[in-house]
C-alpha cells in the first residue's frame, strides 16, 4: 500500500511538472500584444500585414524601463519585456525569459522594425532556449546607425531559422557570453558595420546564411569557437581584416568596433552633459593618443576620451568639456590635445596614452590673466606665464570642430 501510494505522489509531481513546463500558444496581431505575450514557456506567432512598431508599442506598454541598471544587475530581474533608453529613444529588452519562441505566421516574413537607431531591434539577456523563426527585423532609418539588429548576451540554446536582418543596423547580429547558438537559412545584409560581432561564444554555427552588402565582415574573437557551413559571406574589400589582439580595423577613418559598441551604450552621459535626450549623432576623431568622441546637438559639443576598463576591450568615457557654439565657444584638436575657448576662459587638455594628462587654465581678461594648471579641473593650482603657455604651443595645427565636420576627417554616427 505504501509503495502504491509513493508511485501516486511521484507520477502526479511528474504530471504538475510536465505541466509547468509546457509552452502556451499565442497569436498575436499587433506589436502591443506582442510585447504583452512575452513571457517563458511561451510560443509566440505573429500574424500581421504589416510592419510592427516596437518603438511606438514600448510607449503605449508601459513595460518597466530599466536604463539606470547595469547589464549584470539584469539577472536579478523578473522574467519578461523591458525597455532601455538609447540616446534617440526606447530599445526592447527581453530579459531571463526560457523556452520562448517568436515566429512569424503568414506566407512571408513578419515585419518588426525599431526607430531609434542607437537602439537595438531585439535585445536578449540571460534567456535560454529562444527559437525565432520567419521575421524580417531592422531600423526604420537606413544608412549607418549603431545599434544591432539582434543582441545577445548570456543567452543558451539559440536558434534563428529563416530570418531576414537589414541595416540599418551597426551589425546583423551582436552577441557574447552566449553559448549554442544555430543561425539557419538567415539573411544578413546592408548593415553599416559587420555581419555578426562575436565575443566568447561557444558552439555558434551559420548554416546557409547569406552575408551581403555589410561595411565589414565577420567579427569574431580568439575566445570564440564558430562554423560557417554552406554560407555565401561577400566580404567589403575596402574593410581590412579584422585584428582580434587590438579590437581595431585598418581601414582609413574607421572607428575601433568596441568603442562604437561602447559610444552606444554611453548615451545617457551624452545626454546629462548637452542637455538633450535627441542627440542626433556624434563626431568622433581617432587621435594618436586617445579617441575623442563628440556628441553633436545642434550647436552644442562634448568632448569626451574613451578608455579602456582593465585592460579589456570595454570602454568608460571621461568627460573633458563642452561647449556651446551659438554663445561664441570654440572646440579645437590637436595632436594630443583638446582645445576650450569659453566666457571664463581658455583651456588646454593634453591627452597621454588614452589618459587626461594634464589642464591648463588661462582665465580673467585684460592685464588681469591668471595661469593655473592641474591633473584635472578640479585640481588647478596658480602657476606662471611661461608654465601655461607651453600647454597652448603644439608643433601641429588647431583644427576647429565647426570646421572638420563637413570633411571626411570626421564621421557621422547615428
Amino acid at each position: 500500500m505504501k509503495r502504491l501510494l509513493l508511485t501516486t505522489i511521484l507520477l502526479v509531481a511528474a504530471v504538475i511538472g510536465c505541466t509547468a513546463q509546457k509552452a502556451k500558444n499565442v497569436t498575436v496581431t499587433t506589436a502591443d500584444d506582442f510585447i504583452k505575450a512575452i513571457a517563458p514557456n511561451t510560443n509566440i506567432t505573429i500574424k500581421s500585414n504589416g510592419i510592427l512598431s516596437i518603438t511606438d508599442a514600448i510607449q503605449r506598454t508601459n513595460i518597466r524601463d530599466i536604463s539606470d541598471m547595469d547589464w549584470d544587475e539584469y539577472a536579478t530581474l523578473a522574467p519578461g519585456a523591458y525597455c532601455a533608453e538609447s540616446p534617440d529613444g526606447m530599445g526592447l529588452i527581453i530579459v531571463n525569459v526560457n523556452n520562448l519562441t517568436i515566429t512569424g505566421g503568414g506566407s512571408e516574413m513578419t515585419h518588426i522594425q525599431c526607430t531609434p537607431t542607437y537602439a537595438e531591434v531585439l535585445s536578449f539577456f540571460y534567456c535560454n532556449n529562444v527559437t525565432i523563426k520567419n521575421i524580417m527585423a531592422g531600423h526604420v532609418e537606413t544608412g549607418t546607425c549603431s545599434g544591432d539588429v539582434v543582441f545577445f548576451k548570456n543567452c543558451k540554446k539559440v536558434l534563428l531559422e529563416k530570418c531576414d536582418l537589414y541595416g540599418c543596423g551597426v551589425d546583423g547580429i551582436w552577441m557574447s557570453d552566449s553559448d549554442d547558438v544555430t543561425v539557419n537559412k538567415t539573411e544578413i545584409h546592408d548593415c553599416s558595420e559587420d555581419y555578426v560581432v562575436i565575443r566568447n561564444c561557444n558552439n555558434v554555427l551559420f548554416n546557409e546564411c547569406n552575408m551581403r552588402d555589410c561595411g565589414g565582415g565577420l567579427n569574431v574573437d580568439e575566445e570564440s569557437t564558430v562554423e560557417y557551413q554552406k554560407c555565401d559571406i561577400d566580404y567589403n574589400d575596402d574593410y581590412a581584416d579584422y585584428d582580434g589582439d587590438d579590437y581595431d580595423y585598418g581601414y582609413e577613418g574607421g572607428c575601433p568596433q568596441d568603442l562604437m559598441e561602447a559610444m552606444n551604450g554611453a548615451g545617457r552621459m551624452f545626454e546629462e552633459k548637452l542637455n538633450n535626450s535627441l542627440a542626433n549623432g556624434a563626431l568622433y576623431e581617432v587621435l594618436d593618443c586617445g579617441q575623442i568622441v563628440i556628441p553633436e546637438d545642434g550647436d552644442k559639443y562634448a568632448a569626451y576620451i574613451a578608455q579602456e576598463i582593465d585592460n579589456d576591450v570595454e570602454y568608460e568615457f571621461v568627460f573633458l568639456d563642452n561647449i556651446d557654439v551659438q554663445k561664441g565657444e570654440k572646440m579645437f584638436f590637436g595632436n594630443c590635445h583638446v582645445i576650450v575657448n569659453k566666457k571664463e576662459g581658455r583651456f588646454s587638455y593634453e591627452i597621454s596614452g588614452n589618459e587626461l594628462s594634464s589642464v591648463t587654465a588661462i582665465t580673467g581678461s585684460g592685464n588681469n590673466l591668471k595661469y593655473s594648471h592641474g591633473k584635472d579641473k578640479d585640481s588647478l593650482k596658480k602657476c606662471t606665464k611661461q608654465e601655461a603657455m607651453v600647454h597652448f604651443e603644439f608643433d601641429t595645427e588647431m583644427t576647429d570642430v565647426e570646421a572638420v565636420r563637413e570633411t571626411d576627417e570626421v564621421y557621422p554616427w547615428g
